[in-house]
């Protein structure tokens, strides 16, 4: 007690902490010199900050209050700083206390085993008056309370093989009976071979976790890569389909952006999080890879026991709480995207309704100055069907080509190239319009089929059909390189648009009563080979379907 009425006496009553360069009081009172600054410096500034207030020329003593005035240049004491620095020198050679605060910590006067904490001599009289610390191991202060035995107070010096722990000769008393009966109790130095083959075998298992854990991450990366990539090509692949349906959906690609974003937000943080789980435990596997490569070489056998029974290391070296958590987080367990379950019924529908047709064009029903690709996807004109220097077909003449395969009824969608084609007309006709030799110049002009044309000569657009003709200018709609058909038999309606704006063209509602073929023209001022041809596109992928 004598001790801790001492360790009172040299504490500011300002910072709670030992003295630092004390000084002294007009009324006796000691103090840290910056403690007495810092008194000043708040005088000053309530002053300063109300410029009604009287002038303040002195700050009052924590203690007693009483008044000291700020001009007044206290001195040094000199006396109390001797003892605070011998007492200062005495301490440093001991314990500090490990509850008390603040930078000047207090000598402790005893170490509690059960604890494992040092307390000074306030801090301690709870262990010597509570009933419940009693029960608690006191000690002489000590730095490393683990070399004791937490029950006796005593060195450690045995070890006992059966229970893997180290022991003090106050354990084998008879009265302990503890490890005595079929336990085999041996020094604590004679365990360090078998305590290092422990740890070498270990350490044997933590190099084998460290290898699974590498292998699963690189699976984990591998699945997150092509999960990521699916997601990414289902976007693209709904937002193809919704430029192509704009005038019906277009509210409904901006939230099925919103959606797949959260899906990708969702698997990124589903990564991120087994990433992190996995880097997590790959540090732990390194501390303790790292930690017992380190016992090998400790000759303290007591240390090295220590070291092999840590207890933030037991699930590593457990096999299966090891393997499982690496499997956890490496096996992909990939949910159903939010996205795809809210729009994926509508999209196939979509997508089906749609689809782009694999038209193929019919070359018997091809004009003779027409000429087809190997695959017949593709149309120009040509020379050979022209008779001669005289020839007297117009300039204004078209040449057509049908599709391949009729359609019936539903809805059918294609995209054609017209880029570079200075003329050209696109639509629908029956199949008796089939005359090779005819031309296209009746396309659209009667009642069996429907056209859109265009002349770059008279920069204008011309849909027709029977006796209707509207003409419109291409300064208002630009000129597409590549024009959409949407054609919808049972409802009745065939629609141009250009697929690259996706700004619409001209819509014919028609009432279609027999199979009708996809027509292609192109005019006679298109000569140029394949330069300029005409090619039919397959614009949505099947992906989406």
């Amino acid at each position: 007690m004598d001790s801790l009425c001492l360790d009172e006496e040299l504490i500011c009553a300002v910072c709670r902490d030992i003295f630092t360069e004390p000084v002294t009081l007009p009324c006796g009172h000691n103090y840290c010199e910056e403690c007495v600054n810092e008194l000043k410096r708040s005088v000053h500034s309530v002053q300063d900050g109300d410029a009604t207030s009287p002038l303040v020329c002195h700050y009052n003593c924590p203690l007693c209050l009483a008044p000291c005035d700020s001009v007044v240049q206290l001195k040094k004491n000199t006396v109390l700083y001797n003892i605070i620095e011998k007492y200062r020198r005495q301490r440093d050679g001991g314990v500090e206390c490990s509850v008390c605060k603040g930078q000047q910590k207090l000598a402790a006067e005893k170490s509690c085993l059960t604890c494992e904490e040092s307390y000074c001599a306030l801090h301690v009289m709870p262990h010597l008056e509570n009933s419940t610390f009693r029960q608690h191991v006191l000690v002489q202060p000590v730095a490393n309370s683990s070399r004791l035995c937490k029950e006796h107070g005593k060195q450690l010096e045995l070890f006992c093989k059966t229970d893997a722990t180290a022991l003090c000769a106050y354990c084998m008393l008879p009265s302990e009976a503890k490890h005595l009966d079929g336990h085999n109790v041996v020094k604590l130095t004679d365990a360090q071979t078998n305590l290092k083959e422990n740890c070498q075998a270990k350490l044997n298992i933590i190099k084998h976790r460290l290898s699974e854990m590498n292998d699963g991450l690189s699976k984990l990366e591998a699945a997150s890569a092509s999960s990521q990539l699916s997601l990414e090509s289902q976007l693209h692949a709904c937002l193809a389909v919704l430029k192509r349906v704009r005038l019906f959906l277009d509210l409904e690609e901006r939230a099925w952006q919103k959606r797949f974003s959260l899906d990708l937000v969702q698997e990124r943080r589903a990564v991120r999080l087994r990433t992190e789980k996995l880097s997590r435990l790959k540090t732990r596997l390194l501390q303790a890879h790292e930690g017992l490569l380190q016992a090998l070489s400790i000759t303290d056998p007591l240390a090295l026991l220590q070291t092999v029974q840590n207890p933030d290391w037991v699930d590593l070296f457990d096999e299966q709480r090891c393997k499982h958590q690496i499997l956890d987080a490496v096996v992909w367990k990939k949910q159903k995207p939010i996205a795809a379950a809210k729009i994926s019924p509508l999209l196939q529908t979509v997508c089906r309704t749609f689809a782009g047709e694999d038209i193929i064009l019919n070359a018997a029903s091809a004009h003779p100055r027409l000429g087809l690709n190997a695959d017949r996807s593709a149309v120009w004109v040509t020379t050979e069907g022209a008779s001669g220097p005289g020839d007297s077909e117009s300039s204004e003449a078209l040449y057509w080509v049908l599709g391949e395969i009729p359609f019936t009824r539903g809805v059918h969608h294609w995209e054609v190239s017209v880029a570079a084609v200075p003329s050209w007309a696109i639509g629908v006709a029956y199949g008796s319009v089939q005359d090779p030799a005819a031309g296209g110049g009746s396309l659209g002009r009667d009642e069996l089929s429907w056209a859109l044309s265009y002349c770059s000569s008279k920069r204008q657009f011309c849909a027709q059909h029977s006796w209707l003709c509207f003409c419109f200018s291409d300064s208002a709609m630009g000129i597409p390189d590549t024009v959409g058909v949407f054609l919808d038999i049972d409802s009745g309606f065939l629609s141009f648009y250009d697929a690259v704006s996706m700004g619409h063209l001209y819509t014919f509602y028609c009432d279609i009563q027999a199979p009708v073929y996809p027509v292609f023209c192109l005019g006679a001022e298109s000569m140029g080979g394949g330069s300029q041809q005409m090619r039919v596109l397959n614009p949505i992928s099947k992906e989406c379907c």
